[in-house]
């Protein structure tokens, strides 16, 4: 080998090499939105919020929150809960001064949030995070995003009333009313935004709907009698019924949303489709419906004892499978009039308040 008489010159290494500042507004846009989505898709509508604060590119990129928050599903705070104050402390409570807490299910976050409109509204459900008040004036519903703000007028809760005379005629205004805020709401928007709330009525057997511009809610012509335990899933209300005690069986029924009349074209409910049958001995004591991931589960005990719980899969039973599941994975049930699905596994986080800028 012949070596070169002249060294090789070297050139030193910047000391600061390596820790060059990524040039995030280098990415593409198409590729930008594609990742937002995916964030989007995730249990915490705050990680799209980081997201889109990376800079002016990723934000210009990805589609804004505020003004869709309830006509765009990919943006209904799914996992959030409210979280009880306790100690008297209702929402809208003057010593809150107009704060409520929120949890997140699957991640556990804990957000405080400023919402004034408790000021003057009651909550009366919840339904995939955004919550459905009630306007202590004018009885008009509406249906708040807590997170942006965003939201959807519907017609006054009393405008079922003069729906409700042939039932019960022996009834105050004030009781009917009273009757009626016991409601279990789902919510549906199409492809174009358009929003439609269904809400169960266990009390008169019946569902009622309405879209943001109509003037009253239109009550089902037909009833369920009775029907129990109703629960909102993915944009469709399912409930119990209990048969006589001679055929002694648990019916599982699926609500529907309204559907256009072929004839007329007019909205209508279709009639409750029974999605399930059971033996009774299979649910001694039923408890209630447990939204856990994409699933819905149902919870019962199988004695009076009350000593042991079962779980059983909603797809199991519809497609005849009756039998309970042995885990449900990282997850806590919480059991009262309402069950709850925690996830054990992420928690890290701790108490946060929400940025109100979410533009």
């Amino acid at each position: 080998m012949i070596r070169s008489s002249k060294r090789r010159r070297l050139t030193p290494i910047p000391s600061d090499a390596g820790k060059m500042s990524p040039d995030w507004a280098s990415l593409d846009q198409d590729l930008v939105g594609l990742i937002g989505g995916r964030v989007l898709a995730g249990d915490d509508m705050r990680d799209y919020v980081r997201f889109r604060a990376v800079c002016s590119h990723w934000s210009a990129s990805t589609v804004r929150p505020l003004g869709r928050g309830v006509t765009d599903r990919r943006f209904h705070p799914r996992r959030w809960m409210m979280l009880p104050e306790g100690h008297g402390l209702y929402p809208g409570h003057p010593d809150l001064r107009g704060y409520v807490r929120f949890f997140n299910l699957s991640t556990a976050a804990l957000v405080r949030v400023h919402l004034p409109l408790l000021r003057d509204h009651v909550i009366i459900d919840s339904v995939d995070g955004l919550l459905l008040l009630h306007r202590d004036h004018d009885t008009a519903i509406r249906l708040l995003h807590p997170f942006t703000g965003d939201v959807a007028d519907l017609p006054p809760l009393a405008s079922l009333l003069p729906q409700m005379e042939s039932e019960s005629r022996d009834r105050s205004q004030r009781s009917k009313h009273s009757r009626l805020m016991k409601v279990c709401a789902s919510v549906t928007v199409t492809s174009t935004g358009t929003i439609t709330v269904m809400l169960a009525l266990e009390i008169l057997h019946r569902v009622a709907y309405a879209t943001p511009g109509d003037q009253r809610w239109t009550l089902s012509a037909w009833t369920l009698k009775p029907f129990v335990k109703p629960v909102s899933f993915q944009g469709k209300l399912y409930a119990l019924q209990l048969s006589s005690y001679d055929i002694h069986k648990v019916y599982i029924y699926q609500f529907n949303p309204p559907c256009q009349d072929n004839d007329k074209g007019l909205l209508h409910l279709p009639l409750p489709v029974k999605i399930a049958e059971c033996p009774m001995d299979k649910f001694l004591y039923l408890l209630n419906f447990a939204e856990c991931g994409s699933e819905l589960l149902l919870v019962a005990y199988n004695g009076v004892s009350r000593s042991k719980l079962l779980v059983y899969r909603l797809a199991d039973l519809v497609s005849g499978r009756i039998e309970p599941v042995t885990t449900i994975g990282d997850h806590a049930l919480f059991l009262d009039e309402r069950c709850l699905c925690v996830s054990l596994s992420n928690n890290k986080e701790g108490s946060k308040i929400l940025p109100s800028d979410l533009s």
